[in-house]
């Protein structure tokens, strides 16, 4: 018997602990995992001396696909997945039109078919969106569902009334609502507030958006949940006392999740100083406390997710914030940068290996129904694989990025730990520092049954 791929001598993370192993691949599937003995292979890769992790999943990204080429597509940000180690990427519904319909997300799934080079799904529109659609979309294939409580985008902001009732509808779907917890109306207030004391320099986005904003937010949120049986999400946390209400749903036995991102995790309140609008994100950055609670509640389980939320908008949106933080939309280019920053938080003691590919792709893997197909190197699952150099150090430069945008947050940053190829579904997308796989080949990803 000859197969198609063996990847030999590596330091392989499984879900039972890291052991050096050998993977056999054939037909784009794990068909072994050996000490020794491995069968013929028409290619053999020896990952000597590399760590071998099962392909990220990342379910926070704005791809931009469709509505907004001049900031992303499918093509430029799937292959900065492909450089950065995801294999999966699962959409977020603000395109244009908003994944809230049967007919936008078809459409939607039609144009990304042609140009994803990763494996890829989406998150359907909750919002004010009536029940017929939501049901139509969640039998289409969406992996969850996504409101607000912010009114940023009007089709994708939710009343608490029909906050409520989607999650009752959601739990009866089993699909998890995800959720950007602040309230609109305290950051309205408090936005009226800066400008009215003339404050639109970059701190005063962080000075007059309070943690109260996220907290209040996810303890309604979690309020509202407790009359359901929904899995309630809570993404991009940033604060120190909302995590604390996470941790506290959960002790309740509520099914309660956190989300987290390198922004958060690296950056505090005083990046704003330095990096202007480039570091702009909603929620804001916060404290050196609340960045500390971060990092432990993802260590300790209560933040389970580590997701890019990768939202590029072009260089002349960005800089408008310098003149006034306001005008400057909150997002950035992350998705190629995630791994490797977090990898230098392993060779810094920060998170271990293994804790890393659980919260970047065995849990949103498992979140988003793709489990055991997608999550974990095991026996059955599909060869989605990054091959890891713990000891290769990366410098981060904007004009190297695979992205259409070139302005990172990170720009500059320095560290070691870098993905030195991805594979999906048995295929090489990405090899020495080249993206090779080819517009196209990504699939869409049904959610298991």
């Amino acid at each position: 018997m000859t197969v198609d791929i063996v990847i030999k001598n590596g330091l392989t993370v499984l879900p039972s602990g890291i052991t050096q192993s050998n993977i056999v691949i054939d037909k784009g599937k794990i068909i072994g995992i050996v000490k020794s003995n491995e069968p013929k292979a028409d290619r053999v890769i020896d990952a000597a001396g590399k760590v071998v992790l099962p392909g990220m999943v990342d379910m926070h990204v704005h791809l931009r696909d469709p509505g907004f080429p001049e900031r992303e597509n499918f093509e430029s940000g799937t292959r900065a997945a492909a450089a950065g180690g995801v294999t999966t990427v699962i959409d977020m519904p603000n395109t244009v039109p908003a994944t809230v319909t049967l007919k936008a997300f078809n459409e939607k799934k039609s144009i990304v078919g042609k140009k994803s080079l990763v494996d890829f799904g989406f998150i359907g529109g909750a919002g004010e969106v009536p029940q017929k659609d939501i049901r139509e979309v969640s039998e289409a294939g969406a992996t969850a569902f996504k409101s607000f409580l912010i009114a940023r985008f009007k089709e994708l902001a939710a009343s608490d009334y029909t906050l409520l009732k989607h999650m009752e509808l959601l739990g009866e779907l089993d699909k998890p609502l995800l959720v950007h917890a602040e309230s609109g109306v305290l950051v309205d207030k408090f936005m009226e507030e800066a400008v009215a004391a003339g404050r639109t320099d970059p701190m005063a986005h962080c000075e007059f958006r309070p943690p109260i904003c996220e907290i209040e937010a996810t303890m309604r949120c979690v309020t509202l949940a407790a009359e359901t049986d929904v899995h309630l999400h809570i993404c991009h946390m940033t604060a120190a006392g909302a995590v604390d209400i996470v941790e506290w749903a959960q002790a309740m036995g509520q099914n309660v999740t956190g989300e987290t991102s390198t922004n958060y995790l690296l950056f505090t309140q005083d990046t704003m100083k330095e990096r202007g609008p480039y570091a702009k994100v909603d929620p804001p950055l916060r404290t050196k406390d609340d960045q500390l609670r971060l990092w432990e509640a993802l260590n300790d389980g209560t933040i389970g997710v580590l997701a890019s939320d990768h939202a590029p908008y072009t260089k002349e949106e960005k800089e408008r914030g310098f003149d006034n933080i306001y005008d400057a939309p909150s997002g950035g280019v992350v998705i190629e940068t995630t791994l490797p920053l977090m990898l230098d938080a392993v060779n810094n003691d920060k998170i271990s290996l293994e804790r890393l590919v659980e919260v970047f792709s065995t849990n949103p893997a498992q979140m988003n129904g793709l489990y055991p197909r997608k999550g974990d190197i095991m026996l059955g699952a599909d060869a989605d694989i990054v091959i890891c150099d713990m000891d290769k150090a990366f410098h981060i430069k904007g004009e190297n990025l695979q992205t259409i945008q070139k302005i990172t947050p990170y720009e500059d940053m320095k560290g070691k730990g870098m993905p030195v190829m991805t594979l999906v579904r048995g295929e090489v997308i990405f090899e020495d520092g080249q993206v090779i796989g080819k517009p196209g080949y990504g699939s869409f990803q049904m959610p298991l049954e």
